[in-house]
């Protein structure tokens, strides 16, 4: 029988009290027959988070003030002892099967960098644990850039083999929403590959605390940084491939429109000229891509609304 390999999981948390338990459970719920280091790296929680983890030893609790929630992950990273190592938040949870469906992917496929299963995304507010949302299909799996610049690459539900943060570096700390798609798209342009999970193994809590899950400020946040994801992508020499950078610019037209609703919501008309005057800079097609981009949106809505 093959040996199971050390997971690393790592849990970037600040003042999660109410949420850090149930993450820390659905790590110590895995039916894996190997070993599990879980650190969890905290910012300098005041709420009663270092508490609650007092009651888990087994966890290795790291807490310091960190520069976000990408520099808290790179630190984690450096402390990995496992050539696997997965990425859990605080406010979400893994399903049982994860790591041992991850592991048996990674020892079947030894070329593959990581491995990608599908998730769901839960109320943690409203209805607790009604399921809002599904990420279980191929182009969420996927590590083609089309997929993960346009759709929902769902980060947390892959497992990374150590050596890829050796081979293409940590996640770029200057972003704080999105260096999660910006580390997926450098491995994939670096020619790295990801296997399929079947199962899904990853539940996304939706609250009203959450950074990334929410209304049209959160959409905000996450429209202005991956503008400037985008645009430093596109600014790069030599060029991206052709592919991607028509992606790119699909995104950045997409992102452009969520800022331009939002300034219009707003009543924000200087806003809504900027908008306009940056992404025209960018692409003269701007109004072509925009328009993709809204239909891509439309497609995506009305796919999800009858899962």
């Amino acid at each position: 029988m093959t040996a199971q390999p050390l997971v690393t999981i790592i849990t970037p948390c600040l003042n999660r009290a109410g949420m850090i338990a149930t993450a820390v459970q659905s790590v110590r719920d895995q039916d894996y027959g190997g070993g599990i280091q879980h650190l969890v790296m905290d910012g300098g929680s005041r709420d009663g988070t270092l508490d609650v983890l007092a009651h888990y030893p087994q966890v290795t609790v790291i807490s310091e003030p960190d520069g976000g929630l990408y520099d808290a992950l790179n630190k984690g990273i450096a402390r990995a002892q496992g050539s696997i190592i997965g990425l859990l938040n605080s406010d979400d949870t893994y399903r049982p099967v994860a790591v041992r469906a991850a592991v048996a992917v990674l020892q079947d496929q030894p070329f593959v960098s990581m491995a990608c299963g599908g998730a769901t995304v839960v109320d943690r507010d409203g209805e607790p644990g009604t399921v809002i949302r599904h990420y279980d299909g191929a182009e969420n799996r996927s590590l083609e850039p089309r997929d993960l610049l346009l759709g929902v690459p769902i980060v947390n539900a892959r497992f990374y083999r150590r050596a890829l943060f050796d081979a293409i570096g940590r996640f770029e700390t200057r972003y704080r929403i999105v260096a999660d798609r910006d580390f997926l798209l450098r491995a994939a342009l670096a020619g790295e590959t990801a296997a399929t999970i079947p199962e899904v193994v990853y539940e996304y809590g939706s609250h009203c605390g959450s950074l990334t899950i929410g209304g049209i400020d959160a959409r905000r946040r996450i429209a202005e940084e991956t503008i400037a994801l985008t645009e430093s992508w596109l600014s790069r020499t030599p060029p991206v491939p052709a592919s991607a950078a028509r992606s790119l610019k699909r995104l950045h037209a997409q992102c452009m429109l969520i800022c331009m609703a939002d300034g219009a919501r707003r009543g924000d008309f200087g806003s809504l000229r900027e908008c306009l005057r940056r992404g025209t800079k960018l692409n003269g097609t701007w109004p072509i891509n925009a328009v993709g981009a809204l239909g891509a949106w439309a497609a995506r809505r009305i796919w999800h609304s009858g899962v």
